[in-house]
């Protein structure tokens, strides 16, 4: 009779009908879901921390930052693109300088901004520079409104307020900034009013390198892959705020799927649980790593005495959970606790000891040395990394050298990879939780709970 019960599955998170799913009506299932979940509102404006984006500037001496990819104009602005995840050529571009009086500005095609960037522009002040179109060989010039490629009024009705409101916003953008003809003026004239034409610009990619080489011709343009890797993990307010929620977030969707399993049930549906889970938070789910394979096309039956990892990734807003932890299906081996409760007990001796001015090295090292001190005969490799707008958001994106020895910081978001390191243990385990670093130690941003998941 128990390994019958064991073979009802992941409760009512997938489908009714599914293989070893138990069936939920799904008028119920969704009352179920809103009622144990609720999404927080939206966060808006730009999230990076502008202080630290003015150190790394300083540091490398750039006098502005280009960004032209969706990832980094979110970070600078706040602007859910699109258009880049569609797979367009950059059009959107944001400047970063130095200048207290423009931080920040935008540079964006007029119908862009119009159809898809001014409904969520209202919200901030930093200035839109607009162009009419990306052509070659155009005069400068400045453009009024009827000028701009924007969708015509036909007065059948009075326009309603999304109508109203983009119109507003790009009208206020012309009057303020002076639309231009093309992407090359627009740019000069931003790079012009703050200062910068003629200094150090720092610009991520090919395309848009090219574009301030010719918007700036007497500007220095260097890759701003190592300034922007830099900049990403001291964590402004706002993307504290994100983090927070996306890491608690994470781990109870993790542990909503992870508790519910049981023997006869298959990795794939662990993870749609676990994404399905995720969704119900506002979360995207990313990847989820179970028993050390990563691969979505992976089948295996969970079976009954196993002990297993997890280790699972979705983001809100950007921003990303990361958590892992050891399941056990009815009573794993003895050999397999003494791994879980040793690999615990390292990482809490390593949590505790987490402060600013401690280096990644430094990390690695006293987790090693606290698993060697209890007796272990297996590996650990206690891998730190910086998490916020990547799972991994310290390193280059665009083939910059590995970083120095990082020391960290307070405002870091700080992952510990636990794994085991070994084979022929009779199962696999990982522990992980995202640290928030602190003027004078470490704190957890998820609840750490238990080391170990039994069902």
């Amino acid at each position: 009779m128990v390994e019958m019960n064991r073979r009802h599955v992941l409760g009512g998170l997938a489908a009714a009908g599914a293989g070893g799913f138990v069936s939920e009506g799904r008028a119920a299932a969704a009352s179920r879901l809103r009622a144990a979940v609720s999404v927080p509102p939206p966060v808006l404006g730009p999230r990076m921390n502008f202080e630290q984006a003015d150190k790394v500037m300083a540091e490398l001496e750039l006098d502005a930052i280009v960004a032209g990819s969706g990832k980094n104009v979110y970070h600078a602005t706040g602007l859910d693109l699109t258009a880049t995840r569609m797979g367009h050529t950059p059009g959107v571009y944001a400047l970063i300088t130095r200048k207290q009086g423009q931080r920040l500005s935008l540079i964006a095609p007029a119908f862009l901004y119009y159809y898809t960037i001014a409904m969520d522009h209202r919200h901030s002040d930093f200035p839109a520079y607009l162009y009419a179109a990306p052509g070659e060989g155009l005069e400068d010039a400045e453009l009024s409104i009827d000028e701009l490629p924007l969708y015509p009024d036909l007065e059948h009705e009075p326009l309603d307020f999304i109508e109203s409101t983009r119109l507003s916003m790009v009208e206020r953008a012309a009057r303020a900034e002076a639309a231009r003809p093309h992407l090359k003026h627009a740019l000069a004239n931003a790079l012009k009013d703050a200062g910068v034409a003629r200094g150090r610009i720092a610009a991520d990619l090919q395309p848009v390198r090219r574009s301030v080489a010719e918007a700036a011709e007497k500007a220095a343009v260097v890759s701003a892959d190592d300034a922007l890797r830099r900049i990403r993990p001291v964590k402004s307010d706002v993307e504290i705020q994100l983090m927070r929620y996306a890491a608690q977030a994470n781990a109870e969707a993790a542990l909503q799927a992870a508790s519910s399993v049981r023997a006869g049930a298959d990795a794939r549906e662990l993870r749609a649980a676990y994404f399905a889970a995720a969704a119900a938070r506002g979360m995207r789910g990313v990847f989820m790593v179970i028993d050390r394979v990563s691969s979505p096309t992976y089948s295996a039956t969970l079976r009954e005495g196993q002990c297993f990892s997890i280790d699972c990734v979705s983001e809100y807003m950007g921003y990303h959970g990361d958590f892992a932890r050891a399941i056990y299906i009815g009573e794993p081996s003895k050999r397999m606790r003494e791994v879980s409760e040793l690999t615990a007990r390292s990482w809490n001796h390593v949590r505790e000891n987490l402060k600013p001015g401690v280096r990644f090295s430094e990390v690695r090292r006293m987790g090693q040395e606290a698993l060697r001190k209890m007796g272990a005969d297996f590996s650990i490799s206690f891998s730190p990394h910086s998490v916020g707008l990547y799972h991994t958001d310290h390193v280059g994106t665009m083939g910059s050298p590995p970083r120095e020895d990082i020391v960290l910081e307070p405002r870091m978001v700080l992952s510990v990879d636990c794994p085991m390191g070994a084979t022929g243990m009779g199962g696999s385990s990982h522990l992980e939780d995202l640290m928030l670093i602190t003027q004078d130690g470490a704190e957890p941003i998820n609840t750490i709970g238990t080391n170990v998941v039994r069902v």
